[in-house]
């Protein structure tokens, strides 16, 4: 019995497969991973680059109202590789003059191999001013 026992001991036969089953789900998930934030910090990325530029535009257009921002958030935006972008504009009035808050919200989903369905979110927020309101 105890002979078995040493035998069964020394015998490494098949301890490499053993090894790479244990450890390729977990390098396989980890890729899915880095792949996945990385199409996210794209999207971000490209959300923020559109509010800027629309911002640039929004300053150059006379008397702009909440809906002709909204469209041309919409016009410059284009759709993100994996989500959904959704833009808003905001008219405020502060500090002396008329401003516009650009606003493009990213929502971002993925499903990783073996762990749940990741959903993340971000927005990117430009405020510009239109322009300058009289002194009373």
């Amino acid at each position: 019995m105890f002979q078995a026992l040493k035998k069964l001991k020394r015998n490494k036969d098949g301890a490499t497969a053993v090894e790479v089953a244990i450890v390729f789900p977990l390098l396989i998930m980890c890729l899915f991973v880095v792949l996945g934030v990385g199409v996210y910090m794209f999207g971000t990325h490209k959300a923020q680059r559109t509010v800027e530029q629309t911002a640039r535009e929004a300053r150059v257009l006379s008397e702009p109202t909440e809906t002709e921002l909204e469209a041309l958030l919409d016009q410059n935006s284009t759709p993100p590789p994996m989500g959904s972008y959704q833009s808003d504009a905001v008219m405020l009035t502060q500090f002396g003059g008329e401003y516009a808050r650009l606003i493009i919200t990213y929502n971002f989903s993925f499903e990783v191999p073996f762990l749940d369905k990741l959903n993340l979110k971000s927005e990117s927020v430009t405020e510009v001013k239109l322009r300058e309101m009289p002194a009373i």
